[in-house]
């Protein structure tokens, strides 16, 4: 993206798809997973990391002669088409000479101002963390062993309302200072240091500094997070029986941690206090699904992404 039209053909084509992907996902609520609710999120991601308007192709809504148009009514320019280089903004060759170009300049100056953001916050909870001291690892060890998951090098840490794992290379579990952690918080912060969720977490943090100024991919960036969450959830409830899982609703209570919410590199994806609920609303009506579901979770997510992504 190297000027305002480009970025207003990508973020719009991301616009269209995840109002589609949103409409989707309301149908099959409580009818597929939680595994597809977070998984049919990658092909708004795939719309987000390839080119809109690529090889003149669209999909949904031909946004390329929509803003051809309005550029040519209030530029007058009829020459230049829109092209979308790259899903990312690249500095223009030249110091802005219009109004146009000093847009796409503040819009660039918002994207670093919030990756830097975000890199200062994760700095922050990195040197939080040195400061901790190590924990006792045998409750860790212990859970981990119980229930056949890697472990990490955990620390205890002032100030925290609840566990989470932080990196995604050399991940660290924090724990609350003082007293033993619940072994269910223990396998959620495990299942998510096993699948990575860390680095979902950084993917959708890019995404939201790369489309700052676009509430709608905003909301949806937040539905992945808490999409995220709710799949670790149903990944522990699986491993859980009866009474346990009554438990770890109680629990879950006590996981809502504002401070670190959305925190970048961490499995804090949405802990906020908002989602704890709907979280729990999810519990009381946990399911297995049968397998075969898993076949019609990829049909329905092949059918979205192929016209979204090739046009």
């Amino acid at each position: 993206m190297r000027d305002i039209w480009s970025f207003l053909l990508q973020t719009l084509t991301a616009s269209g798809a995840a109002v589609l992907l949103l409409v989707v996902k309301a149908m099959f609520r409580d009818k597929l997973s939680p595994r597809w609710q977070f998984a049919v999120w990658s092909v708004l991601g795939l719309v987000l990391a390839f080119p809109a308007g690529l090889g003149g192709r669209h999909a949904l809504v031909n946004w390329a002669l929509l803003l051809e148009a309005a550029k040519s009514l209030l530029t007058g320019d009829y020459g230049t088409l829109i092209r979308v280089n790259a899903p990312v903004p690249l500095l223009p060759p030249s110091l802005p000479g219009d109004a146009a170009q000093w847009l796409f300049l503040f819009y660039t100056a918002g994207v670093w101002f919030f990756l830097i953001r975000y890199l200062l916050a994760y700095l922050r909870l990195r040197r939080a963390l040195r400061r901790g001291r190590p924990a006792d690892p045998a409750p860790l060890e212990a859970a981990a062993e119980r229930y056949g998951l890697p472990a990490c090098p955990a620390v205890e840490v002032e100030g925290l309302s609840t566990a989470f794992v932080c990196g995604v290379f050399r991940p660290v579990l924090a724990l609350p200072a003082g007293g033993e952690p619940e072994e269910k918080v223990l396998l959620h912060e495990l299942l998510h240091l096993k699948y990575r969720d860390a680095a979902w977490g950084l993917v959708i943090c890019l995404f939201r500094c790369i489309h700052w100024c676009n509430p709608l991919l905003w909301y949806c960036a937040g539905q992945a997070g808490n999409d995220l969450e709710s799949l670790c959830d149903q990944r522990v409830l699986e491993r859980l029986e009866g009474e346990e899982r009554r438990e770890y609703g109680r629990i879950l209570l006590s996981m809502a941690d504002e401070r670190y919410a959305c925190a970048p590199g961490t499995s804090s994806v949405a802990n906020g206090g908002k989602n704890i609920r709907r979280r729990i609303e999810a519990i009381a009506r946990f399911k297995r699904y049968p397998s075969g579901m898993a076949l019609v979770s990829v049909c329905v997510a092949l059918v979205l992404a192929g016209p979204l992504t090739v046009g």
